[in-house]
């Protein structure tokens, strides 16, 4: 961090870059598209689930061009885009580039993107489980891996998410049933203690996996900007953007389950 510290120093451009064209270059550091990309693929595989669990495979291909339409790359870019816009000052956004554009942040974002798409298979992420649960919990790997978890409240920002990704999706699956939203928030909750479990489960084994090319001195430095306030900043920006973009996903998602179940009732 003191090399990155030291180019900041020296980090000036004879023309300046505008808020959006700041935002826009950090996004594509960070691979934005590719990431939606991959949200896009997973929201297919939902989009199959939900057609086998909740509607008895009575959706057909209409449901699932719905789904698609729901996974709209320009939408959920705009969610991104909008809340760095509005959060990150431009010195944040400056330091934010400068670290994703750097060899270090452009490794990182390529490993994460790369464990994303591997934990797709099932064979992988059964293999990914298997080697977090048998995991020394002495080795620097682990350790580190743990300390970044731990440093960016991983654990509990996504449970966050993920509770209120599903009460959105059951708030548009009952919409007019007269469910009391109350009631349905508390019932999520009531599932929290395995929710967590599961996503500390899920984030060890996609980390473990991720960031075992790097480094120790590679994780420390990652780490280390982890703590800076530009490192929080853009920490925060990613979990307010993402989860105002699967609120309103699963909200419609839940909307086109119960559109097809009132079809099927008439």
């Amino acid at each position: 961090m003191r090399l990155i510290a030291a180019v900041l120093t020296f980090f000036v451009s004879a023309f300046p870059l505008q808020a959006d064209e700041r935002v826009d270059r950090l996004l594509h550091a960070l691979q934005l598209d590719e990431v939606i990309d991959i949200l896009r693929d997973e929201g297919e595989i939902l989009g199959q689930n939900l057609q086998e669990t909740f509607l008895d495979n009575k959706g057909g291909p209409v449901f699932l061009d719905q789904v698609a339409r729901i996974y709209d790359a320009d939408k959920m870019r705009l969610y991104v885009e909008e809340v760095f816009d509005n959060t990150l000052s431009d010195k944040q956004l400056d330091q934010a580039i400068l670290f994703f554009e750097s060899e270090l942040g452009q490794t990182l974002v390529s490993l994460e993107l790369s464990a994303r798409v591997a934990l797709s298979d099932e064979t992988i992420e059964e293999m990914a489980q298997d080697n977090y649960k048998n995991a020394d919990r002495d080795a620097d790997l682990y350790r580190l891996v743990d300390e970044y978890i731990h440093v960016n409240n991983l654990i509990e920002e996504n449970v966050q998410n993920s509770i209120s990704a599903d009460y959105n999706f059951f708030r548009g699956l009952n919409i007019g049933a007269g469910q009391n939203e109350a009631e349905l928030l508390t019932q999520l909750l009531e599932q929290k203690d395995g929710t967590t479990e599961e996503t500390r489960t899920w984030l060890y084994s996609f980390f473990l996996l991720a960031y075992k090319p790097l480094s120790d001195a590679q994780m420390r430095e990652n780490i280390a900007f982890s703590r800076t306030e530009t490192g929080k900043a853009v920490n925060t920006a990613l979990f307010e953007s993402f989860d105002q973009m699967f609120d309103a996903i699963y909200f419609q998602l839940g909307e086109a389950v119960a559109q097809v179940l009132k079809g099927s009732d008439l």
